[in-house]
């Protein structure tokens, strides 16, 4: 990945990232003045940088701008092990990208706020394609989405401001196999949604295919017949009307501020528990309240979302990952973290009978 002239295509917003007030949310979009494209990761950010994995560079690829400049997606397999590999070429491309976090203690991909050039919110995605559509420029895809939300906003009583479009529609390179990536703002409304998805039959066929089965086995090296009981629960993604989709939840407001917490690794340990809450699992980063007893553990955390909205409560599990302290305002706790960087290739999720 080499370092690319400065981008000069994109119509900004600069204003909001340069302001003090400007929170990034989870799923927004941003592109640098190389014209690098990021999306932003969970809602918790150091000053003056956006947590974010970058996921598409200019080159020979579907996607594409209004300029005609084309795009290839880096980030494909959504793995720990592939944003590490990213990771090492921003170290040797832009290391001012790349951010020692002092309170995960780890390195974590953050580019600083001077390299935005541009800024898309995930929660005016569906303005824009409303604009797009009365002007008689909306593409399929865009019309196919604004025929989902407006669904399930049929459905669910929901008003359209209580949903957001994110990926390649936000940014408008989407083609025309590109999926309909739809945001909901809340808890409540999040779980509306999911409940509408699952009771629906046509237009919507839930499900991600072999996909999520394959994925499940190759990280967590869980058994077939537990990745596929777990794969038939899929309601997040699935098909609308033959097009693909994927539903993910923004929390009403930050878990919390910057540096109100911090992490610290105690190893990689092997452990039973019990799901005891699911309700944040369709978050970044997805959180399951746990009951277990060895260690005292609360809660089973990750960024990667392949678990997200999968395990239930009363689902019993085997899982190997990195434990945690946590320590907060009102005292310490203990988490799993799935998908840490210790934890590449070692970790291990199995449903317990």
């Amino acid at each position: 990945m080499s370092v690319i002239r400065k981008h000069r295509a994109w119509a900004t917003e600069e204003g909001p990232v340069r302001d003090e007030r400007f929170v990034p949310r989870d799923r927004d979009v941003f592109v640098t003045v190389e014209g690098w494209i990021f999306t932003v990761l969970g809602d918790v950010h150091p000053p003056k940088r956006i947590w974010s994995y970058l996921k598409y560079v200019p080159g020979a690829g579907p996607w594409r701008d209004a300029s005609g400049r084309t795009y290839r997606r880096v980030f494909t397999t959504y793995t720990v092990r592939e944003m590490l590999s990213i990771m090492e070429d921003l170290r040797t491309s832009r290391p001012e990208y790349v951010y020692y976090d002092p309170t995960v203690g780890n390195e974590v991909i953050a580019p600083p706020v001077d390299a935005i050039a541009g800024y898309w919110r995930a929660s005016e995605g569906l303005r824009r394609l409303v604009e797009r559509e009365e002007s008689g420029h909306a593409t399929p895809l865009e019309l196919k989405a604004l025929e989902m939300v407006r669904w399930l906003v049929e459905q669910t009583g929901l008003k359209q401001e209580d949903l957001g479009i994110t990926g390649s529609l936000l940014l408008g390179i989407h083609h025309e196999k590109s999926d309909v990536d739809v945001v909901v703002f809340g808890q409540r409304n999040l779980w509306k949604v999911i409940r509408a998805l699952r009771e629906a039959g046509s237009p919507v066929v839930p499900g991600a295919g072999e996909s999520i089965v394959e994925a499940l086995r190759s990280l967590y090296r869980m058994p077939v017949e537990d990745a596929r009981r777990l794969a038939a629960r899929v309601v997040h993604k699935g098909l609308f009307a033959g097009t693909p989709y994927s539903i993910f939840g923004i929390r009403e407001r930050p878990l919390h501020g910057y540096g109100e917490f911090q992490y610290a690794g105690r190893g990689i340990v092997e452990v039973k528990l019990e799901i005891a809450d699911a309700t944040e699992s369709l978050f970044t980063p997805l959180i399951y309240g746990v009951e277990e007893s060895v260690f005292g553990i609360e809660r089973l955390v990750s960024y990667h979302m392949v678990l997200a909205g999968l395990l239930e409560p009363g689902d019993r599990l085997e899982v190997r990952a990195k434990l945690e302290e946590v320590r907060g305002p009102r005292g310490e706790f203990l988490q799993l973290l799935l998908g840490s960087y210790e934890g590449v290739g070692s970790e291990q999720v199995k449903l317990l009978r």
